[in-house]
């Protein structure tokens, strides 16, 4: 399963101060049991005391502010456990429903770390995967707390605040390839490696109103958002200030170049069957995206696939889905954008999308 942490758009809240502001990031790098977030997860705190991702539920992260106050304080990272299994602890004073325990790394970030951590929103934003190194378990001569190191999708150093010399040189060689998370030993200090996918890419193709929620919550997901319409009235950029790019463009004149990170979730939302066809044809022979939704009912999804020229059945069978959406009920843009997105989701994440606890729904009218 992909490893979205969501880690593009913290970064962008980071990298985009221009403040004094002091900055600190926790981030989950070792868990047994049952938890909320997963070891990868990361929150930003800065000194005002403001706070950007999660680590848990929601439960820790006002301890973990409280911490970073010290981290602060005495420039020192820590390393805090929280043990959900011990009846008399912190956490479970807290009512936190997940029995597990999780191991999260408070630094301080300097210009160094700024460094490293742009070099990782650059490779994100290309749409390649890499891996955060990080020590935090240590012998008490040790000072390589506060240190991360980056790595490429092949295992090589593309950036570390440490200063190279032969433990370095030992960590980079005892690292392996993981698709999620690894913690592993050199000598008497512990290391998490967290594999950092790229951001979900969501293009949405016609800017009208129906189209803005569907922005909104896409970008509050954490997913890079571009809306393409080339008429004048439509996307506006003032209505969809979500958006990470809006390209006012027709399917004939955009060039999607080689290099550029692939689109992984698309939503086919013109109003126009031709256009809605252009766009497919586009797809199908630029990116291939594992998504894509198409408005409209079954009737109207069969007129577009017989108007995009596009042969090939087999993908139009498993990637098009028309009509979009879960049924959830409901007629209002936000509604239908929320229904568009959870099935996206569950493709993406190659969920089931089913009901978790797998009662049937009885529908109750008041009389």
């Amino acid at each position: 399963m992909a490893n979205k942490h969501s880690h593009y758009s913290l970064l962008g809240h980071y990298l985009s101060d221009r403040s004094d502001c002091e900055w600190a990031l926790a981030t989950v790098v070792n868990k047994e049991g049952s938890s909320y977030r997963s070891p990868g997860s990361i929150m930003m705190v800065n000194s005002l005391g403001q706070s950007f991702g999660l680590v848990s539920g929601g439960c820790l992260e006002a301890d973990i502010v409280r911490r970073v106050k010290k981290v602060f304080y005495n420039g020192k990272a820590t390393y805090a456990e929280y043990d959900l299994r011990e009846e008399d602890s912190f956490a479970a004073e807290l009512g936190i429903g997940c029995k597990g325990k999780i191991g999260v790394l408070i630094q301080r970030l300097t210009e160094k770390h700024r460094v490293v951590l742009d070099i990782l929103y650059a490779t994100l934003k290309a749409g390649k995967s890499c891996y955060l190194v990080q020590e935090f378990e240590a012998s008490i001569t040790s000072t390589g707390l506060n240190e991360i190191s980056l790595l490429d999708s092949h295992g090589e150093q593309l950036a570390s605040t440490a200063v190279q010399g032969k433990d370095q040189a030992e960590l980079i060689k005892g690292t392996q390839h993981t698709d999620q998370h690894q913690t592993f030993y050199v000598g008497d200090s512990r290391y998490s490696l967290s594999k950092i996918d790229a951001p979900f890419n969501f293009w949405i193709f016609g800017g009208g109103a129906d189209a803005e929620p569907l922005a909104s919550m896409a970008s509050q997901l954490g997913w890079r958002v571009t809306v393409v319409d080339h008429r004048a009235a439509y996307a506006r950029a003032s209505a969809f200030k979500s958006a990470e790019t809006i390209v006012k463009t027709r399917p004939e004149e955009l060039n999607y170049a080689e290099g550029r990170a692939p689109i992984d979730g698309a939503m086919l939302m013109t109003h126009n069957l031709k256009l809605d066809a252009q766009w497919l044809a586009f797809l199908h022979k630029h990116s291939n995206p594992i998504y894509v939704g198409l408005l409209g009912p079954v009737e109207r999804r069969e007129r577009v696939v017989e108007s995009c020229d596009v042969t090939d059945l087999d993908w139009l069978d498993e990637r098009v889905n028309g009509p979009v959406g879960l049924d959830l009920g409901g007629e209002l843009p936000e509604s239908i954008a929320l229904s568009i997105l959870a099935q996206c989701h569950a493709v993406l994440f190659d969920a089931s999308g089913e009901v978790l606890n797998k009662r049937s729904y009885i529908r109750v009218s008041n009389s």
